[in-house]
């Protein structure tokens, strides 16, 4: 079953090289610089060097591929540009659906949109035919206020993150190279509390981590859940309630180490322990089991804060991208155990 099941960004492994959403076999990355730039990077003599960059607004969802292109999707009209990096190629076209897009896939062979109903909640644009696809949606998933927030892949699936509303569904399709995609099957999610909204997710061979936001008579708190494997049936969480601002940042998992970019608390480790997952015991049993925020060992960065996490590509190591009190954004390697 490790091969059946999946969400949102997807992470890399010491063995396998992943990106966060789940692509193999790349050793590019994408890294924010500034307000309105991003680049693509590889990493060659134990430093960062820099290929090209990206012009981008806050309505803005940037992607790659990891291997050759860079897809830059304006949400405000749809519009999208491809970049094919090693040529200095553009692309120019639009998204010929009725869609509010809310995140961008692509890999060797096509990109997809999510996002929130319009008429459509995850679309495909096939690279080489270059034909845009519906993908089937099943009739419990659509209903007022869904949408996909997030997408990742693994060998043979694409999957699909549900967001919003319960219960949650991941949703499954059959990749191929040459089509549009088959849809599979899909999976509900536990919860962690009322009005559940899931913003990230990532993913190892081992391991399914989301990050997501509830409400309940008032009080908003997040959550970071991880999953011990694919079948979604053991599972913890660690959560925090919040004010104005969100904690957790951003998440990634390597090994058996979660790692995590707090707001107000640095950058923390956590060492991920079979005991921690428990195994739900019939289908009432649909909430995760919490473990202490204070298993958590953090680092503190003083007046400054880390706002995203990207794992180099074969290497241990780790960019923190940081952000000042004056909004300046520094990128900083670290190695890890």
């Amino acid at each position: 079953m490790k091969k059946t099941i999946l969400i949102s960004i997807i992470i890399l492994s010491f063995q396998v090289v992943f990106g966060q959403n789940g692509l193999k076999n790349g050793n590019l990355f994408l890294l924010q610089k500034n307000r309105k730039t991003y680049s693509i990077n590889s990493f060659k003599n134990d430093r960062i060097n820099e290929l090209k960059t990206f012009s981008v607004s806050k309505k803005s969802i940037i992607a790659t591929d990891q291997r050759e292109r860079v897809v830059v999707l304006d949400t405000t009209n749809n519009k999208i540009q491809l970049f094919h990096i090693h040529i200095s190629k553009e692309e120019n076209f639009s998204i010929p659906f009725d869609i509010k897009p809310k995140t961008i896939l692509i890999n060797q062979h096509n990109l997809f949109v999510g996002g929130e109903m319009g008429q459509e909640l995850l679309v495909q644009y096939h690279l080489k035919n270059k034909k845009w696809y519906q993908l089937k949606i099943p009739k419990e998933v659509m209903s007022y206020g869904k949408a996909v927030d997030d997408l990742v892949v693994n060998d043979s699936l694409l999957i699909a993150v549900d967001n919003i509303i319960i219960p949650k569904y991941i949703l499954y399709y059959k990749l191929n190279i040459t089509d549009k995609l088959e849809y599979s099957h899909f999976k509900e999610l536990k919860s962690n509390s009322s009005y559940e909204s899931i913003h990230k997710a990532r993913i190892t061979e081992n391991y399914l981590g989301l990050l997501s936001t509830t409400l309940n008579w008032g009080t908003h708190s997040e959550h970071i859940t991880l999953y011990s494997d694919l079948n979604l049936l053991k599972s913890f969480a660690i959560s925090t309630d919040y004010w104005e601002k969100l904690n957790f940042n951003d998440i990634l998992i390597l090994g058996n180490k979660l790692f995590i970019a707090n707001s107000s608390k640095g950058f923390g480790v956590l060492e991920v322990k079979e005991k921690y997952f428990k195994e739900s015991k019939d289908e009432h049993d649909i909430f995760n089991e919490n473990i202490d925020e204070k298993l958590i060992q953090y680092k503190k960065y003083l007046n400054r804060e880390i706002i995203r996490l990207t794992k180099i590509p074969d290497e241990p190591k780790i960019v923190l991208t940081i952000k000042n009190k004056g909004g300046k954004i520094k990128n900083e390697i670290i190695r890890i155990e």
